[in-house]
């Protein structure tokens, strides 16, 4: 998914973003500085769950309505900036232009009779990694994104790095492409020490390659460097 954005030319891919009042799988910019919000569903079910969330219920997404909850118990930081910009006097939400679900192709084979909402774009995935547009998002609205929150994007990106860095790695075995611990005992004490998860073992958003932290990933010696 990360190399589909690039080819759009979409630029600071950021797996996992708090931007609005929700979190995003997803967010991707394109030149023009509009956001594309993509959420990744592995299910019906999953994809069922989803549109009864109140960006797309309320109508956060189609006409930039605010939450609208039933007490403030559980109240998100990012839900309290909206509050603070509708008591402000503003008229809208913070949204993305653009909002795409994607799934594997077989979920979306399986979707008869569920009705997506009239701005969600659709991308399939097949089993070998490969994005189709199956239905292009319309765009929501035509405000860029800010500075400060492109900014606030790529200060996320680099403490989530640092603190993948300074998170230590199981001892696995160098020569092993698929990532074998080393045995007890075993192993040259100057052999490198690093953690190379496999294809078999990362979630579905990573089978994607949209998740930095567990891409994959190189540890040695409270250092750390990412595999593109």
């Amino acid at each position: 998914m990360h190399q589909h954005a690039r080819a759009l030319r979409h630029d600071r891919v950021t797996p996992n973003a708090m931007l609005y009042a929700w979190e995003s799988d997803l967010l991707t910019v394109t030149p023009q500085r509009h956001v594309c919000e993509v959420e990744i569903k592995i299910s019906r079910g999953d994809l069922l769950n989803d549109l009864k969330k109140p960006k797309h219920s309320q109508g956060m997404l189609m006409n930039g309505s605010f939450m609208h909850k039933r007490n403030a118990k559980g109240t998100t930081p990012n839900e309290l900036v909206e509050d603070k910009r509708r008591a402000r006097g503003e008229t809208a939400c913070r949204r993305p232009n653009y909002f795409v679900f994607a799934m594997p192709c077989a979920v979306y084979r399986k979707l008869k009779g569920v009705e997506l909402p009239p701005y969600a774009g659709v991308y399939t995935v097949d089993e070998e990694g490969r994005v189709f547009e199956e239905r292009r998002a319309i765009q929501l609205h035509t405000e860029a994104v800010s500075v400060e929150d492109l900014l606030g994007l790529a200060r996320r990106m680099h403490h989530r790095y640092w603190n993948a860095v300074g998170k230590p790695g199981p001892a696995l075995d160098p020569g092993h492409s698929d990532g074998q611990k080393i045995p007890a005992g075993g192993g040259s004490s100057s052999v490198p020490r690093y953690t190379l998860p496999t294809i078999s073992t990362m979630c579905f958003q990573c089978r994607l390659g949209m998740c930095c932290i567990c891409s994959f990933r190189l540890r040695r010696s409270g250092m750390s460097t990412l595999r593109k």
